[in-house]
């Protein structure tokens, strides 16, 4: 067998993979009193309006008339005008046929770097969710970090001097929640136009960015020469086990647009109809408001965190438009090591900053849980002796 080598380039399992096995282990000492702070999966029930519309589209199926087969490759028209009038708020001029529906920002990641040729040069700034590098070693490309600090709260400058040809950014960041200003992000839009790179913008947790900070790489003018932008509505809305987000390819981007459009013919079949009749609802007065409301919840339980660090004096990367709580390790540990020490001390799952090619020794603790869980945890962390 001719295998693809560059597996073994990867860690032998993926770093949420080996968090369940710890999370398994531990529980014989905690039972079933394991909190879960690392996979960052949502917790709260679907608002009912999504419910309701999904239900809906499950009844259309059942008859002749409303029956729907194959859905359009790059979804749905009402979908797509609703994520073109959504991001239009957002500061983003982008046409419908510009967006195209996916089954979220996970495997998108990947995806779109098959647009370009194997062995292209890629920089991730780091620390970054692994999905997106990991599988451009498996594709075969030169893949480099460039290493944020705390010093520079998480905010790279762009590399001038080098050249790369796909550019990874993420804002809010996953893991750190560092957020790009509009300078930072300019900076950067100028320097791939400048390096004739392309930026692939992952906007996964845009909904939780607040202030005057922008939600889109579209708000800065050209961006739609040099970027895609991958979005996802399960953090949102919840829809990690519905699978649904969208890809934006600027017809600006020369050829990539129709590239795209090809490529979705080749390899995917598109998103259910039922769950993009559900992610639609996101986009009414009241979808706004229930969506609204979970991030306002998951961001309460990153505050009910903060207090617990500032208490036991631990540091941590202080930004409000974060699901995440970045916090340093106490005493010289690793991050593997206090890790460890959170799980099998306190019972508390969170994710080593090694599993998101984090140079500094950090951890980051996942706000996607229940308030009481939450609350729990906080109790637990102020009372862990290290």
């Amino acid at each position: 067998m001719r295998i693809n080598t560059a597996f073994d380039a990867l860690p032998k399992s993926y770093v949420f993979a080996r968090l369940a096995e710890k999370v398994a282990a531990a529980k014989k000492t905690f039972c079933d009193k394991i909190i879960d702070l690392g996979v960052g999966d949502v917790k709260l029930p679907l608002p009912e309006i999504f419910v309701r519309e999904m239900k809906l589209a499950a009844d259309e199926m059942q008859n002749r008339e409303t029956f729907r087969g194959y859905p359009p490759t790059g979804g749905y028209p009402f979908l797509r005008e609703a994520i073109a009038r959504k991001l239009l708020e957002d500061g983003a001029n982008i046409s419908p046929d510009e967006i195209f529906v996916s089954d979220g920002a996970k495997s998108e990641l990947g995806n779109v770097a098959e647009l370009f040729e194997r062995g292209i040069k890629v920089l991730f700034t780091a620390p970054c969710y692994p999905a997106g590098a990991e599988a451009n070693v498996l594709l075969g490309n030169d893949v480099e970090f460039l290493h944020a600090t705390s010093e520079d709260g998480f905010i790279p400058v762009p590399p001038y001097g080098k050249a790369y040809d796909l550019i990874y950014l993420c804002s809010p960041n996953n893991p750190t929640g560092a957020t790009f200003s509009y300078k930072e992000l300019k900076a950067w839009v100028d320097y791939a136009l400048s390096a004739n790179a392309v930026i692939v913008y992952d906007g996964a947790y845009s909904s939780y960015v607040s202030g005057d900070k922008p939600k889109t790489v579209y708000a800065v003018p050209y961006a739609d020469r040099c970027a895609i932008e991958i979005r996802s509505f399960s953090k949102s809305l919840g829809f990690t086990g519905i699978r649904v987000g969208f890809t934006v390819v600027p017809k600006n981007l020369g050829r990539l647009n129709a590239l795209w459009k090809r490529r979705l013919g080749a390899r995917f079949n598109g998103v259910s109809y039922v769950s993009q009749r559900g992610a639609a609802a996101a986009f009414t007065p009241l979808g706004k408001k229930e969506t609204e409301k979970r991030v306002n919840f998951y961001k309460t339980n990153a505050s009910v965190l903060k207090i617990a660090f500032q208490n036991r004096k631990i540091w941590y990367n202080n930004t409000c438009c974060s699901p995440y709580v970045y916090a340093r390790c106490p005493d010289g540990m690793t991050s593997e090591e206090f890790s460890d020490l959170v799980l099998t001390k306190a019972g508390i799952c969170c994710t080593p900053s090694s599993g998101f090619a984090g140079k500094e020794n950090f951890v980051r603790f996942s706000a996607f849980a229940l308030r009481e869980d939450v609350t729990e945890a906080a109790d637990r962390i102020e009372k862990l002796i290290f």
